[in-house]
């Protein structure tokens, strides 16, 4: 059975759909589902198993999966960028330079993620001086991030 919601374009077999529309002539680009409460809860928690994942990585495992998702970026970006364009309205050149800002954002993040993120020793305080304290920074975990429309693979980068 297919059926059609109100504000939907066109048929799904699970449900309610929205389009991405191209701004520039309002082609539709893709459907996409609308997910229901259910859909939602299984969808966090995946990235909550994710998440833990990520964590068990460490500093250095980290920057090797950074660097493995700009390669992917890197080896599609014309792809990437054209998509961009398609969907926020902005000339190829724009969407071009965001591809290249995420690529260069990923390379630093790799780059740093030791030197960032690694457990370093800290001063425990002048009351505490027979103590030991450390610094050492863990993942969020799950977190929702609204990136806008005009740079939508950069800017939820740096959230």
């Amino acid at each position: 059975m297919t059926t059609t919601e109100p504000g939907t374009t066109g048929p799904s077999k699970t449900g309610p759909t929205f389009a991405s529309l191209d701004p520039r002539d309002g082609t539709v680009l893709a459907e996409y589902p609308i997910a229901g409460p259910e859909e939602v809860a299984l969808a966090v928690e995946r990235a909550r198993a994710a998440a833990r994942w990520w964590a068990t990585q460490g500093p250095r495992g980290r920057r090797e999966w950074l660097l493995e998702y700009k390669r992917a970026i890197s080896s599609r970006a014309e792809e990437l960028a054209a998509l961009i364009s398609a969907e926020t309205g902005k000339p190829d050149e724009d969407a071009t330079l965001e591809v290249m800002l995420a690529v260069g954002h990923l390379e630093w993040a790799a780059k740093n993620a030791d030197k960032v993120l690694r457990r370093r020793a800290v001063s425990a305080g002048l009351l505490m001086s027979n103590q030991a304290a450390y610094v050492e920074y863990q993942p969020y975990g799950v977190v929702g991030a609204i990136g806008p429309w005009n740079y939508p693979v950069f800017t939820p980068m740096g959230t």
